[in-house]
């Protein structure tokens, strides 16, 4: 299947360059995001639904408990906001109000497609109008994008963040598709011709490191050694560029993080 939209991409870099760039963009972007099982359903649904509207999307919101101190939860690549029932579980009995938000293209959110300079303007529209939430913590590919607004939107209210396998770079993105699909370096252009015309920017530009550099908001980064989908690498770097940050490496949890220790020592650093 991969090797067939390989080689599909490769002709279309000869004959209809544009189609490439439309359906090569697309993919990139395409999270395939799983749907939502009823169990997973009954869960967010104890929460307050709501929905946040920005440039055409219909983005899913949720808030558990009414305590002192608010956070917001930031799920990853191909996800949605039930991967942290562990975390509202917990919080929301140690005096935590809690936020979480589906992505475009994930969980009840609408849209077909997510990108770290389209996943931090949504986080940024939810924390304009939720300015008391003091803290976030992310995971993935949230991670990578609440890097991105750290950065790049100065005016908000986080004191504490908490970045979770996080991937680093873009170009790392174009590289792993250009391997498992078999694409030319024709193709592979073609497409970051159009990802610069979406995003503003090359792939290059898209670095974790390089946006950790202007951050001050204090960060817990946190990654495991045996993780498949993200390189811990990732965050031995982050944790080097960004000043004011503490770096957790653990063993045996993988990519999914999931653990009542780890919960705990979340809650810990963004509460003290």
């Amino acid at each position: 299947m991969q090797k067939s939209i390989g080689f599909y991409f490769n002709f279309l870099s000869y004959t209809h360059p544009k189609k490439l760039k439309k359906d090569g963009f697309r993919l990139f972007c395409n999270p395939f995001a799983r749907k939502l099982k009823p169990h997973q359903l009954e869960f967010l649904q104890k929460g307050i639904s709501d929905t946040l509207t920005l440039d055409g999307y219909k983005i899913q919101t949720y808030q558990w408990g009414n305590g002192s101190k608010k956070i917001l939860l930031v799920h990853g690549w191909a996800s949605h906001s039930f991967r942290w029932k562990a975390y509202i579980e917990y919080l929301v009995k140690n005096d935590f109000t809690v936020y979480a938000l589906d992505a475009p293209a994930h969980g009840l959110s609408s849209g077909k497609f997510i990108h770290v300079v389209l996943y931090a303007k949504v986080i940024n529209a939810f924390l304009e109008s939720h300015s008391d939430i003091t803290s976030i913590v992310s995971h993935s590919i949230g991670g990578f994008a609440t890097t991105y607004f750290l950065d790049h939107y100065k005016n908000h209210s986080i004191e504490k963040a908490v970045i979770m396998c996080a991937p680093g770079e873009a170009s790392d993105f174009f590289d792993f598709y250009k391997q498992s699909l078999g694409l030319t370096t024709k193709s592979v252009n073609i497409i970051i011709e159009e990802f610069e015309a979406q995003l503003g920017e090359l792939p290059s530009y898209f670095s974790s490191a390089k946006f950790a550099e202007s951050i001050t908001v204090p960060a817990l980064i946190i990654h495991d050694k045996n993780d498949m989908a993200t390189n811990f690498k990732y965050s031995v770097r982050l944790n080097k560029h960004w000043k004011n940050s503490q770096l957790l490496l653990t063993e045996g949890l993988g990519h999914d993080l999931k653990s009542k220790e780890l919960v705990k020592k979340v809650a810990d650093f963004v509460t003290h």
